[in-house]
């Protein structure tokens, strides 16, 4: 036997293939259901004053896509699903705050400039300063992050064909419904009674409404329950108590309790959010101020330390620089508006820092009790009363004053809603082995592209719709709790006439809810009593929490008992969301091009 002998070469190592995560057709793909999904959430919102997170409908939408285009992986399905999901969370921002201005009176048409910039640094700043928080909330911490768990089921288990189904159904049912209220005139968007008992004044409603029991199937019972309480109480007690005082008593008892509801009863959800947001600050407080020095080490640090592709996160360096580059526009908006140097570079660093405890706070509360019930309002509404008795303070005028802090307000809510969604899109992220990078750009490109149509879909459905207690409501106004709590809330401040005592009223009844939610806590109780739910309650009319609560009822008989249930029942509940939600913004436009509805 002979043996040849050469020189040894090494054999190159072979380069792995590339992971096909953020492709040009994630994004396109992702950009595309952030538009449709960001104004379905923007009807829902401005009608219910919830919103439902679009992660899983996302998820699904994106599977049946790329599976009919072929070559796809789990990790660009989830690009296409954090970039979609973007969509919901700047809608959520952005009708919580700016059509207060409308309530106000100030304006009839949003600025589209302003309307679109504080929407995009609001997101920027939301989307990316969680990135310091990704580690210490998903790998260290651990928290369940449930629609962040769900969604990563849902790509796991990658049965488009089978998911999709009951989705695109729900969708057509709930938009056929829609239409024969809307266009055709066919159904009555709600039923209500009212009738005296005596001399106290009984009202109660029922919208009817698809959306809204897709919303109940999707919180469930427990969040649902507390929504329809805080209704209650405010319908079935407060305003029978207050009307039994009124002399009055010969007038119509729908009108005096309406009247009631709108002038005092309402305003219990105020004092209830107040109370609700301070509440969520103390719970929080030694995790904000861990995350705090967790991000100062971050930035502080200057060695370039490997990582795997899992743990990889945009460099410190590109976060900042971004934030820093949201400043200037903050400042130039705000001179604009109050034409002060000095107080437009106040509030420019000053909102600068509290968008960085605002993302702290949604991204941590949102890992425990899920995106959808991200209370950004209730954060909101302290920070826009702190807002606004500063701007008092400094002498800024009457006629100023109150938009420079709905606009402040608008800037720290999208930004605290965009945190909630993002972390938990990074967290599905994690549970499927995705780059945390890829995830971080996605769901900025998603923010970015949703902010550039906010002001054009808030502008449709207000001139379609109208916001009730407005000059220009119509049948069926948009209801728009927050950004009335907003607006009321600035005004008085500015002008007096705020109801103090039933605000602390509601403030009174929130902290028993909070006393009751410590000890259920303790009690290791299933069952937890946390007060943003029940102070929406209070705030909605009373039709809205009934049919919610509907929609949930339906979920505890007929849906899984799984908290994380990814079947055909939410599917069936995301699509009559999306389907009434889009059918309502056609509505609205249809109206702004001059078609008179409805038909009949």
């Amino acid at each position: 036997m002979t043996y040849s002998v050469g020189v040894q070469r090494d054999i190159p190592t072979p380069i792995p293939a590339p992971i096909r995560e953020l492709t040009p057709r994630s994004i396109a793909l992702g950009i595309a259901l952030a538009l449709i999904l960001g104004a379905a959430n923007a009807y829902l919102g401005l009608y219910a004053g919830l919103t439902v997170s679009a992660s899983i409908p996302a998820a699904v939408i994106s599977m049946a896509i790329l599976r009919i285009l072929g070559g796809s992986t789990i990790l660009e399905n989830n690009v296409v699903q954090t970039i979609a999901s973007a969509g919901e969370a700047v809608a959520a921002g952005a009708i919580f705050t700016f059509p207060a201005l409308v309530i106000l009176g100030g304006v009839r048409t949003l600025p589209y400039v302003e309307v679109t910039a504080l929407c995009v640094v609001g997101a920027t700043m939301g989307a990316l300063l969680v990135v310091f928080l990704r580690r210490a909330y998903i790998v260290e911490e651990r928290l369940p992050f449930p629609e962040g768990v769900a969604c990563a089921q849902v790509l796991r288990a990658g049965d488009a064909q089978a998911n999709v189904r009951p989705l695109v159904v729900g969708g057509l049912i709930s938009a056929a419904l829609k239409a024969l209220q809307d266009v055709a005139g066919i159904i009555p968007g709600a039923v209500s009674g009212a009738r005296w008992v005596g001399s106290a004044a009984i009202a109660g409603s029922l919208d009817i409404s698809a959306a809204l029991l897709g919303v109940g199937y999707i919180i469930g019972i427990r969040i649902a329950a507390l929504v329809f309480a805080g209704g209650a109480f405010a319908w079935l007690v407060a305003i029978p108590f207050l009307t039994a005082f009124h002399a009055g008593g010969t007038r119509d008892a729908a009108t005096a309790a309406q009247q009631l509801w709108s002038g005092q009863v309402r305003y219990l959800g105020v004092g209830a959010m107040l109370t609700g947001g301070i509440v969520t600050l103390w719970k929080l407080r030694t995790r904000i101020a861990s995350a705090i020095a967790d991000s100062i080490r971050v930035v502080r640090s200057t060695q370039s330390v490997a990582t795997a592709r899992e743990d990889t996160d945009l460099s410190a360096r590109a976060v900042l620089t971004a934030v820093a580059l949201c400043v200037p526009v903050i400042f130039a908006i705000c001179l604009g508006l109050s034409g002060s140097v000095a107080l437009s570079a106040a509030l420019a660093v000053l909102l600068t820092l509290i968008c960085f405890f605002a993302t702290a706070i949604a991204g941590y509360l949102t890992g425990i009790v899920g995106a959808s019930n991200n209370p950004v309002s209730g954060v909101t509404v302290i920070v826009l009363l702190a807002v606004a008795l500063f701007l008092k303070l400094v002498g800024v005028s009457q006629s100023v004053g109150p938009q420079l802090a709905i606009l402040s307000g608008a800037i720290v809510c999208t930004a605290a809603a965009m945190a909630g969604d993002s972390t938990h899109d990074l967290a599905t992220g994690f549970h499927v082995g995705a780059t945390p990078r890829s995830l971080e750009i996605g769901v900025l490109v998603g923010a970015i592209a949703s902010s550039f149509l906010m002001a054009p879909i808030l502008n449709l459905l207000i001139a379609g719709y109208g916001i009730a207690g407005t000059a220009t409501a119509r049948a069926g106004a948009l209801a728009a709790p927050q950004a009335f709590l907003m607006a009321k809330v600035t005004q008085g401040v500015f002008h007096g006439g705020l109801p103090l005592g039933t605000i602390a009223i509601g403030a009174a009844l929130a902290a028993i809810l909070g006393f009751t939610d410590r000890y259920l806590e303790r009690s290791g109780s299933k069952w937890r009593t946390p007060i943003m739910p029940a102070a929406i309650g209070l705030y909605l009319p009373f039709g809205l929490s009934v049919a919610i609560f509907i929609g949930a009822l339906a979920h505890s008989s007929f849906g899984s008992k799984d908290e994380a249930e990814t079947g055909p029942g939410i599917l069936l509940a995301a699509g009559l969301v999306a389907g009434e939600a889009l059918m309502g913004v056609a509505s609205g436009a249809m109206v702004t091009a001059g078609i008179k509805l409805p038909i009949f």
